[in-house]
This record gives structure tokens, C-alpha cells and sequence, in this order.
């Protein structure tokens, strides 16, 4: 049993754009993202309830989507492009077309704890909106410009999965088994990982 620790951070934000191969959508290439800010995640329930006899006698939820939001440091426009299926020219330009459609994702991240250990969330598949633009002239405090990201998760159709979690100090705790649920042949293993570092330099 995992210990009653609280989530004091956030850390460890990665991408994975799917593709559909035969019936089903898979991650193809993990992107890692060193400088998340905050993130909120909030899944939409509903019940409905049944009444007998004058009183409540049974209640039926229902899930639906997962919506989240993230605001980040900054995120460089190759990998927006890859997160909202933006297309880049010949010159380099990101050509933002009206009839863009962003493409399947899954991502995960990771919450670590008070008592060293780390909370490992992922997200099966969503899409991410097209994120608005905030520009503020420089005064004289400088005001950090930040890039905010809202997406909806929906449940994968091989396997009715849309959310995985798992802590570092609960009972037979596997990283890799974690990783590989949500990125499937995308990831490799911790030490032998394809994944590529887009925080790095930012």
C-alpha cells in the first residue's frame, strides 16, 4: 500500500502523437518537456439516480471525457506543429491553415511527492486546441510570457483504458509497465529510450 503523501510538484511532462495502424490509434515517437509550470486535470462525471418505495434506491455514474489544462515555460513551434498538426513550408514558416485538425496524443507526467517518491499519470487519447497568443509590452518588472494548452482525453478503443496511474511506493510498482500501457512500441525501456528532449536549451 502507498504511503499518505501529498503531490508537491510537477515534473516530467511527455508527448506521444498517434498514428492509426489497423484499427487502432499508437504512439509513434515520445517528445519530453522539461519545463511544465501547472497542470489541472478534471474528469466529467454524472449520475443519474433511481427512486423506489419514496426513497433513492440505486445511483449509475457515468464518465465522460477528460479535460486538461497546462501552462508552460514555452514550447517551440516544431513541437506544436507535431501537437497540432500544423504545417511548415519550404522557408520555415508554420503555415495555420482553417482546416487544421490536431492529431491523436498521449502523454504522461509525474507528480512528485513529500516523501521522495513520485505519483506517474497518463493520459491515453486526446486532442490539444489550437492555444491563443498574449503579448505584453516590457515594463519595468519583467512579466514572463507563458504558453497555455488545453486538451480532451477520450477512452482508446482497443481496450476501453483512459487513464493510467501509478506511485513509486505502492506494492510491485513497474515503471516500464507503466510507460509502455500508455506509449505501447514508442517506449523502449528507461535506459534504451527513443524518446526526444524538447526542454533542453529552451
Amino acid at each position: 500500500m502507498a504511503e499518505y503523501s501529498s503531490v508537491t510538484g510537477l515534473e516530467n511532462v511527455q508527448f506521444a502523437p498517434l498514428q492509426k495502424k489497423g484499427k487502432f490509434f499508437v504512439p509513434t515517437e515520445i517528445l519530453k518537456y522539461e519545463y511544465a509550470i501547472n497542470m489541472k486535470v478534471e474528469t466529467e462525471t454524472s449520475t443519474e439516480k433511481q427512486y423506489a418505495d419514496n426513497k433513492l434506491v440505486d445511483l449509475v455514474v457515468s464518465t465522460g471525457s477528460t479535460k486538461l489544462e497546462i501552462e508552460m515555460r514555452d514550447l517551440p513551434m516544431e513541437i506544436l506543429a507535431k501537437l497540432l498538426g500544423i504545417e511548415q513550408d519550404n522557408n520555415g514558416l508554420y503555415l495555420f491553415k482553417k482546416n487544421i485538425t490536431p492529431p491523436w496524443v498521449a502523454m504522461t507526467f509525474e507528480g512528485p511527492k513529500a516523501n521522495g517518491k513520485s505519483r506517474h499519470v497518463g493520459l491515453v487519447k486526446g486532442r490539444f486546441s489550437l492555444p491563443g497568443d498574449e503579448w505584453k509590452t516590457k515594463e519595468d518588472k519583467t512579466d514572463f510570457q507563458t504558453i497555455k494548452l488545453s486538451a480532451e482525453f477520450v477512452d482508446r478503443e482497443q481496450d476501453d483504458l483512459f487513464k493510467v496511474v501509478t506511485d513509486e511506493d505502492a506494492e510491485n510498482f513497474n515503471l516500464d509497465a507503466f510507460y509502455k500501457s500508455v506509449f505501447g512500441d514508442a517506449y523502449k525501456d528507461t535506459e534504451n529510450s527513443s524518446s526526444v528532449d524538447i526542454g533542453k536549451g529552451a
